[in-house]
């Protein structure tokens, strides 16, 4: 019999406790992540290249060159080096620009890889469980970081509420598309406060910004119980950026910065990398959040 509704969807709240039952136990060995998103997630990987191993679990580039907005890791490094029980395979398709759709929320370059090209990449190369990633449904986690862009590219824009529903519609038919292929847990990342930025902070438009990011995260809650309704075997955790976030730049000294607004781009002096991106001690916490909101079950 399938878990209950509510049992199959693990929140982590701004209060920080989760609402339901935990996820299925974790299973023993190897675990596979899948992970799709934008520059608050891309290394670099590419699928034609070295895949994840023990000696560098998140394939290529190697760890000391990954091409990131941090400055060294982004939360699924953290997530397969540090906070991992087990060996943990990170596939990182998550590219920077990406939206969910190009045709629904352009990228600043038609060329960037939407999630739904990042979803087709692993439907080619990983769904058939290849020799390299012989993955099970107990053994994978399919995580998603989506929606800086999407909210960016459309909240000072008219039909910006249609548009990002129309969005939000996409995002969740790409999850089917996951669903159909096998994957069977799922780990979403809500939007982060991009307004606390120090590109966005101060600026006259930022409550039209506030206001997007409400509305995409209000609705990342009521679509997922849509989704369990006609995906009755999968499990969804959804992980709150906004309060490890809020927590980091509330103590920046705490996390080895002077302040809640510089920027370096070494990644760890400053809790900015640049005025957009977070640097390595942002990115660490947010993979404690999904770590935690997941323990006992993948991590």
């Amino acid at each position: 019999m399938a878990p209950s509704m509510f049992a199959r969807i693990l929140p982590l709240l701004l209060i920080s406790r989760a609402l339901s039952a935990p996820l299925p136990a974790a299973v023993n060995g190897t675990k596979y992540l899948f992970v799709f998103g934008d520059s608050y997630t891309s290394t670099g990987f590419s699928i034609t290249g070295a895949k994840p191993s023990a000696a560098n679990p998140l394939g290529n580039p190697s760890l000391n060159k990954l091409n990131t907005m941090s400055g060294g890791l982004t939360w699924p490094g953290f997530l397969a080096t540090q906070f991992n029980t087990s060996l943990t395979y990170a596939y990182v398709f998550a590219v920077a620009g990406a939206t969910v759709d190009n045709s629904i929320v352009p990228a600043y370059s038609s060329s960037v890889p939407s999630i739904s090209d990042q979803v087709k990449t692993w439907t080619t190369n990983l769904q058939s469980r290849p020799s390299y990633a012989p993955w099970t449904a107990e053994d994978a986690l399919a995580a998603v970081w989506i929606g800086v862009n999407d909210v960016g590219n459309s909240y000072s824009q008219s039909g910006e509420e249609a548009r990002l529903n129309k969005d939000l519609d996409r995002y969740f038919a790409l999850l089917g598309t996951l669903y159909t292929g096998g994957i069977r847990n799922f780990a979403l990342l809500n939007i982060p406060p991009t307004q606390k930025t120090p590109q966005m902070k101060g600026q006259s438009n930022v409550a039209s910004l506030v206001s997007a990011i409400t509305l995409w995260n209000s609705q990342l809650l009521t679509r997922v119980t849509a989704f369990l309704t006609s995906s009755p075997e999968a499990n969804i955790t959804l992980v709150d950026t906004q309060e490890p976030w809020n927590t980091v730049i509330a103590d920046p000294k705490s996390y080895g910065a002077p302040d809640a607004t510089c920027v370096n781009a070494n990644g760890k002096s400053c809790l900015w990398y640049n005025s957009y991106h977070p640097g390595q001690a942002i990115h660490k916490v947010v993979a404690q959040a999904v770590a935690s909101a997941l323990k006992g079950s993948f991590f």
